[in-house]
């Protein structure tokens, strides 16, 4: 593996690094430069004396047989970014027991240098937050928040995982905004190795929603748009978004009937292996009725 040299060299190492990596892989250069890249091109950039443009390089490197996330990770010798190694100290926050959160609080960057460290900030605390029911999220924090998203026209991954982390502390007029504007870009967001990433976006809006806001308005809509985005293929966000459902209607009709069924599919879904769902959601009944 070629070693990486400093920031001032990265344009030299990844031409370097798709010069092994397209030997490796069994491709001349003409094969990478197809008819879009001309072989003295090719070689200048393998070579560290210039650089191909975003477009170019991406063809070069779907031209070798792999995506550009492949030849990225590849390229960073397998190792987690920094959104990345965010979203997974996320993920082990909302797993992790007491000990597990005391820990989290560590993560949390006391002196933040850049926007994505503010933000990343304000995910750890929003979990935080939403675990222990205690205030971590400032004002100024959940201003950063709102302003951000609102500010980007063009959403990437990390904003849509900054919705999913922070929509318990974003207002329910903000929470409807971004809502309709990601499922009015549901052509671009519901597919491929975004669409999960959508859902689940989606999903957590709509739960936070019904469970915590009871803003019957607001998941009456969310709940129109799930039903024609949620699909079959992910069996545990199906599962989910039932369950929401038959709290919904529990919330806007408490009979014992409704009841019965919130109880019934939670019984179902502990047969087929989802007991740890089960049970969060058995304690977010109990919790509602002691409303």
């Amino acid at each position: 593996m070629i070693k990486k040299l400093t920031d001032e060299k990265i344009n030299f190492d990844v031409g370097a690094f798709f010069k092994e990596i397209r030997r490796t892989r069994g491709y001349t250069q003409k094969d990478a430069g197809g008819d879009y890249i001309s072989k003295s091109q090719l070689s200048r950039f393998e070579n560290g004396e210039t650089i191909l443009t975003a477009e170019k390089l991406y063809y070069a490197i779907t031209q070798i047989s792999m995506t550009p996330n492949e030849f990225f990770n590849a390229f960073n010798d397998y190792k987690l970014d920094r959104m990345q190694e965010l979203y997974r100290t996320l993920d082990n926050i909302q797993l992790s027991l007491k000990d597990g959160i005391e820990k989290s609080k560590t993560l949390i960057i006391k002196k933040p240098k850049d926007k994505f460290e503010r933000l990343s900030n304000v995910m750890i605390k929003s979990v935080l937050q939403d675990i222990t029911g205690k205030k971590y999220v400032s004002e100024e924090e959940y201003l950063l928040v709102g302003d951000y998203l609102s500010a980007i026209d063009y959403w990437s991954e990390f904003e849509m995982k900054l919705l999913y982390y922070t929509c318990l502390i974003l207002d329910e007029g903000d929470i409807r905004w971004f809502w309709e504007m990601i499922t009015d870009r549901a052509h671009h967001f519901n597919k491929g190795n975004n669409q999960r990433l959508f859902l689940a976006t989606l999903l957590n809006s709509y739960e936070t929603t019904v469970l915590d806001r009871q803003n019957m308005e607001n998941a009456a809509l969310f709940r129109e748009d799930l039903e024609k985005f949620i699909v079959k293929k992910e069996p545990t966000m199906l599962i989910i978004f039932t369950i929401v459902t038959y709290f919904h209607d529990y919330l806007l009709e408490k009979t014992s009937k409704n009841r019965q069924k919130i109880e019934e599919y939670l019984t179902a879904a502990e047969v087929v292996g989802a007991k740890d769902m089960a049970d969060y959601y058995r304690n977010r009944l109990v919790a509602l009725e002691r409303k």
